[in-house]
């Protein structure tokens, strides 16, 4: 993987500078996914949590 990204950046006609390099849409939307996807986990984990904490029928209060 590293001597395509070696090979990418001697074909490159411009040097990389901070005004040509910058975060593309790609990134943005891998971002939002894991945000969404942390958001449904949580979510699914606290609903779970609620339900453990439910005794079960017959237990006795201790």
């Amino acid at each position: 993987m590293n001597s395509y990204v070696f090979a990418a950046l001697v074909a490159a006609e411009k040097p990389l500078t901070p005004e040509n390099v910058r975060p593309g849409w790609i990134a943005m939307v891998t971002v939002l996914a894991l945000v969404v996807a942390t958001y449904f986990l949580a979510r699914s984990f606290l609903k779970h949590s609620r339900k453990a904490q439910q005794p079960w029928e017959g237990d006795e209060d201790r």
